[in-house]
This record gives structure tokens, sequence and C-alpha cells, in this order.
């Protein structure tokens, strides 16, 4: 069987689809983890059609989105953003160790965005040709039934038309195959064998390289169709910038990032929003409005001396763990934004007066404005802080931009020891946001310390990319060293609720019980996470 996901317009943003995504329940029926029909507008006679396949591919982009945004949602927990209060959602933020399935966005505290991505992409393709590149040591074994297979091999022939579907079908199927290789152990596809994180990147690196940049390069560069202007060829080149990133080629993840800010220096890949279920804000919706949840400041309730240590250095944490904390940041005025031991500067007090008011502090710093946050009561017991990035339900999220990009380089720039050049790249942000830049005697202390410039960047990502589609969970997973994940110890401060072992995910237990390539492998039980290095395994 075959998912049908059929939208209704084409426009600037993508129009409202039936992303209905895919129910517990149908999944335990079928042996695919996704082998499922839904419900859908056109019959497959009509999905034959040339006619039908630019409501196809939009579809795909649509389901894509929906997903994305839910997962941006749950992510922040990840984050060390929010905790879990409410007994509605209660289990959005607490360290997951797998993804959620069934139906995107149906509720306030629906948290699935699992089928919606991986529909996507099947939506796309599910040619096995397609999705094994040589070298990759896997076996896929879909039939050529997506629409960009359909796109390609002479069934549809659209001409130029094609060509630009085929682009766009190639971009969003690339960001799907990203977001399994950065957030995940291991995964299959239609049956597939265990596929790697980097298994995946390198597919996705596939993707955009081989497809996608080479239909931009026969239509010529285009506009896609969720944002204005927004030119192909550089949302591909983004995406790959941060694939590369994900694994480690930082050279070329800094040519691509050079490349884009280049050609367009106020550059962002939105994730388009809409209001009303399935088109909504996630984030918006259920973090600041429904408010399932509460922020949290620095985390200096985990116990550390009792808990795990970190087994990417197998030392203890300290009392305090260092990059967290999302409540009144600051920064001084040489740009400092971290104390000893990497806790962050604050401007204000983190409890406010019984009356709601702020209590600043007396230490000279300034308020950083990239990570707002309001007062109020939450779906549950208390006041707390909300996050307020987004002003309505309608406003698309970021999901590659030039400030990542800039920091990208940044990175790059600390690993060829030109710190000064990681630092100018900061100072970009600083003055795009009226903030103090990096300067004086910091900026001197800083050209002495590697170290320190690292844990500067790392600093400056998590508030940059502050609610932007789960970019700071990546970059946590790629520096366990220094960025701390509880891992199934001890429970939220708030609500109580037990903390759960992810760092990247497991796929769904469907597929270690029903894909006779991890069966095989012996105790399921026992495989899931293990195709990730010990640092980033989730724990079960």
């Amino acid at each position: 069987m075959r998912q049908n996901m059929l939208s209704e317009r084409w426009g600037r943003r993508v129009a409202r689809a039936l992303v209905l995504g895919v129910s517990l329940g149908a999944l335990s029926a079928c042996d695919d983890l996704l082998d499922v029909e839904l419900t859908h507008l056109l019959t497959e006679d009509a999905i034959a059609a040339a006619s039908t396949a630019e409501l196809q591919v939009m579809s795909a982009v649509a389901l894509y989105e929906c997903g994305a945004s839910a997962f941006a949602w749950v992510a922040l927990g990840h984050e060390d953003v929010l905790q879990s209060i409410a007994g509605v959602a209660n289990t959005a933020h607490v360290w997951r160790e797998e993804p959620v399935g069934g139906t995107c966005d149906l509720a306030s505290g629906t948290q699935a965005w699992f089928d919606q991505i991986m529909g996507a992409r099947q939506l796309i393709s599910t040619d096995a040709a397609k999705l094994a590149p040589t070298g990759l040591g896997f076996v896929g074994v879909g039939t050529a039934e997506g629409v960009y297979d359909k796109l390609t091999d002479g069934r549809y022939q659209l001409g130029a038309a094609g060509e630009r579907l085929a682009g766009i079908a190639a971009i969003y199927m690339a960001a799907a195959l990203k977001h399994f290789g950065e957030y995940y152990c291991e995964g299959a596809i239609d049956n597939s064998e265990p596929i790697t994180p980097d298994g995946f990147l390198g597919m996705s690196e596939d993707w955009i390289t081989n497809r996608a940049l080479g239909h931009v390069a026969a239509f010529g560069d285009f506009a896609l169709p969720n944002g204005a202007a927004l030119s192909a060829q550089n949302a591909a080149l983004a995406l790959r910038s941060q694939v590369r990133w994900a694994r480690g080629n930082l050279a070329g993840a800094d040519a691509d990032a050079a490349t884009v800010l280049g050609a367009d220096p106020d550059f962002t890949f939105w994730v388009t929003r809409e209001g009303g279920e399935q088109r909504r804000n996630k984030i918006r919706h259920a973090a600041t409005e429904s408010r399932f949840s509460g922020m949290l400041g620095p985390i200096d309730w985990w116990n550390s001396a009792a808990q795990a240590p970190n087994p990417a250095t197998g030392q203890l944490w300290p009392a305090t763990i260092p990059f967290t904390g999302y409540i009144f940041l600051g920064i001084q005025t040489e740009g400092e934004t971290l104390g000893a031991g990497n806790v962050p500067i604050r401007w204000a007090e983190l409890a406010r007066t019984q009356a709601g008011d702020i209590v600043p502090l007396v230490d000279g710093s300034v308020e950083d404005t990239r990570v707002p946050h309001a007062y109020g009561n939450v779906q549950g017991p208390g006041l707390h802080e909300n996050p307020t990035y987004y002003q309505n339900d309608a406003e698309d999220e970021p999901a590659a931009s030039w400030r990542e990009l800039t920091l990208i380089r940044a990175e790059y720039a600390h690993a060829q020891n030109d710190l000064q050049g990681a630092i100018d790249f900061v100072n970009v942000l600083r003055a795009f946001h009226s903030l103090p830049e990096i300067g004086g005697a910091y900026e001197t202390a800083l050209l002495g310390d590697a170290t320190a410039v690292r844990a500067m960047i790392l600093e400056e990502k998590r508030r940059e990319l502050y609610s932007q589609q789960a970019r700071y969970w990546s970059t946590k997973i790629q520096n366990t060293d220094m960025l701390w994940f509880p891992r199934r110890q001890g429970q939220t401060p708030g609500a109580g609720y037990n903390i759960q072992g992810g760092v990247r995910l497991a796929f769904p237990n469907d597929e270690y019980t029903t894909n006779p390539n991890f069966t095989a492998l012996g105790d399921v039980t026992a495989v899931r996470g293990t195709f990730c290095d010990p640092a980033e395994a989730p724990q079960f």
C-alpha cells in the first residue's frame, strides 16, 4: 500500500493539506513502518496522471512541515528550554529516547512528528536505487512509486516544469533524510538494512549534490514556494552546509555557507506556518498559548554527585550544569556571555516578585533580547516563564538561516585556529541585534584560549538558535563532551516527571520488531540505539 497526501493550493506558503499522519493502530497492522493507505482526495488512477504532480510535491512539503514544527516544540526539552508541568503533553519535554508517531497536530497536546517526516520521504521517493548511493553499504527494498521517481523516469512528461518540481522534491527529500541523520542512532527505509546516522546524512548530501542542484542547474535557479524570492539553489546549499557540519566536514560546510551568504546575506529557509490545526506554528501554540510547560533556569536541581557521569568524558557534572538556563540571559559590556564554569551570565534574578516584577542584577549586564519570555500561569501549578519568540500561530519557523550559517563559519574559523575570525563572525550577529560586541579585555583573553572560544561559540549558538527547528539540539549531539543530557537520571523539578534517556533517538519500536534486518540481529530490545557512539546513545 502507498501513502497519498494531497494539498489544495500553491502559493507563497504551502497550503493547508491533508496531513493526517499514520495512526499507531494502523502501523501495528502493517509489515512496513509506513506501508499504510491514508484517506486522500485523488484515486490511485488520478495520482498516476502527470497533472497531479504539483499537488503531490506540495503535499509532501506540507507533510514534512507539520512534522518539523511539532518536532521543534518537543525539541525544546532536549535543548533545556522547557520542562513539562501540566498533565497534558506530559512527555513533551523529558528528553525522549524515541520519536512520537501518529497523526500530526490534531490537538494542542499532540506531539507526533515521525510519521510525517518519514511519510514525506516516502511520498517523494521509494526507489532503492536512489536511496542507496554507492559505498553506503545498505540495500533498500522499495520500488519507484514516489512523485520524484515518476518525474525523473519518464512516467511524467513535464519538460522544464518537471525539472522544477523535481528540484523542490529533492530538496525536501534531503531535509527529511538529514533529520534522521542528525537526531537518530539508526533507522531503516522500507524494510532496508539498518542505516547509521552518517548513512542517512550521506544519502541527504547525495540528494542535494547529485539531484537537487542538478535539477536547479537544468531549469535555472528559481524561487521556492515557501519564501519570497527564496533561491532554490541557496536553500539546497544551506541544507548541505548543515549536513556537512553534522558529518564533521567543517571545510565543506563553511564553503557552502560562504556561497549562500555571498549571494544572499539575509538568507532564511522557512518551515512555513498558517493558522489552524496541522498548519500552525506548534511552538507558539503549545508552548506560548496553551502553556503546558515552563522555562528552565540554570540546572542546579539535578544532584550531579548522585547521578551518572558524562559518558563522553567519564567526569561528574558540576553542581550547576554549564550552558543551561534560558531565563533572563544577559551580556556584559565587553560581550561576555559565560561566567565561571561556563554558567551563562544573567541580567536579572531568576525569581520575580509576588507582583511579577523583574528584579535586575547589579553586575552591569544587559538583556539578551534574542531569548524573549513572559511570566504567566501554565496548565498546572504555579506561575512560570514561557517562550515568546513567535508572535502568532501563522509565523514561519527558520529551518536554516544566515545566522546559523555565520556560526558554522565561526566554528570552521575556530577549527583552523583563526580565533580572531571566529570572534569576528560572532560580532556580525551581535551587531545585527544591537547587542554588546566582543572586545576589550575579554577579546584579548579569548585570543589566547581556543577552548574558551569554543565555549563562547556554543553559548552563542544556544542563544541565537533559540526556538528554531531543533538546531541547538543538533549542536548538543555534536558536543556531548561539553553539553548535558540527563540520560534517564532523576525527575523534572516542577511536576516531577521521570526524565527519559534521549540524546539521539531510536526509531519506533515497530521497526525493531517487524523489520527482518533488525530482528535478525537477535535481542531487539538490546539493539535499539546501539549504532550510536556510546556518548550519543539513548539510555533505556
